[in-house]
């Protein structure tokens, strides 16, 4: 019953995308991880999180380039992974997918969104089944045992890269698995501001410097399009999918206080890292070739992820996809003007 169910809502999304049911003519909504017109059937679904590896083996992955919101961050040993938010679309592959980290308590709290990974760490699973954000554990996709041969799972298994590289998610199947759990609802996040117009402050800015020891990541602004450009040095930062550059309208810096924690997170011993996304910090954002300074500011509340100017003004982002980078306090940043 439940696979006759699965595959029916997934039908109905297929069609109404074959039809262009979701664009704004059929009853308008506003995107609010985008700021962008969206029908009003896709502003009604749950936004979706997916986590998603970030490895030299990974990459290209597939369906960055569609996420309406993508987060990194450092994992252990100094490599990074990507939380990817979804609601504008609804890709049928992306990934690869790979299990929570302590941000994953986090991020659902923040965008009041459902969240899919293939599993987390003992510790970090215990500090989760103990969140808010996962009481009932009813908005986590996880741990689904079988993903291959199955109609209509979340996540699924290929067999053109090897184990555990070789997992992706369906949008399609996971809205539906939420629909059938009574979880499939708007989110309550609605902190952001927009506006398409180029700001009059800031610094300009042509390039962006992200030193992970891992690689430096380099957001180039393209004024031809008006939108940052991802690189690993020199070389563009692509998506299977699109096999086009994966590109931003906003990129955003956050500077947030890292812990090293007691949780073994892989075989080599190495430690979980609590990023403290709470309170506030500093944040810079980089939209139209300029740098605007201000803080982020998280109260206890879900849906909330404030970004103002040093006076408390909302900093105004503009319409389109936005990365954030999640970085240590003393992290190194450079901005290239």
């Amino acid at each position: 019953m439940r696979r006759v169910f699965v595959q029916a809502v997934r039908l109905m999304c297929l069609l109404g995308a074959a039809l262009g049911l979701s664009g704004p003519a059929h009853g308008a909504a506003l995107n609010p991880f985008t700021g962008l017109a969206v029908d009003d059937a896709v502003a009604q679904r749950r936004a979706l999180l997916v986590k998603i590896a970030n490895t030299a083996n990974v990459r290209p992955q597939t369906g960055l380039a569609l996420a309406d919101v993508v987060v990194e961050h450092l994992s252990e040993g100094h490599i990074t992974r990507f939380t990817a938010l979804y609601l504008t679309h609804a890709p049928e592959k992306i990934g690869s997918v790979r299990s929570c980290r302590l941000i994953d308590l986090e991020l659902p709290q923040i965008f009041d969104a459902a969240l899919v990974c293939s599993g987390t760490s003992p510790g970090v699973q215990q500090l989760m089944r103990t969140s808010p954000a996962y009481l009932d554990n009813r908005t986590m996709i996880a741990d689904l045992g079988r993903f291959s041969g199955c109609a209509g799972c979340p996540m699924y298994r290929t067999k053109d890269a090897p184990v555990p590289h070789n997992l992706f998610a369906s949008a399609v199947n996971a809205w539906a698995v939420l629909t059938e759990r009574g979880k499939n609802r708007p989110s309550a996040f609605s902190s952001w501001r927009f506006d398409a117009g180029a700001p009059a402050g800031g610094i300009a800015v042509k390039s962006v410097d992200i030193l992970y020891r891992s690689g430096t990541v380099t957001w180039v602004y393209d004024s031809a399009d008006g939108l940052w450009k991802r690189f690993y040095g020199r070389t563009p930062h692509t998506d299977r999918a699109t096999r086009q550059t994966i590109s931003a309208a906003n990129v955003v810096v956050l500077y947030a206080h890292h812990a090293v924690t007691p949780i073994v997170e892989d075989v080599g011993g190495a430690r979980s890292i609590e990023i403290q996304l709470w309170g506030q910090g500093l944040a810079r954002v980089f939209r139209d070739g300029k740098m605007i300074d201000g803080n982020w500011r998280r109260p206890a509340q879900p849906g909330v992820l404030e970004l103002v100017d040093f006076a408390g003004s909302p900093i105004l982002l503009k319409p389109g996809q936005t990365w954030i980078e999640v970085v240590p306090l003393d992290f190194p940043v450079k901005a290239q003007q």
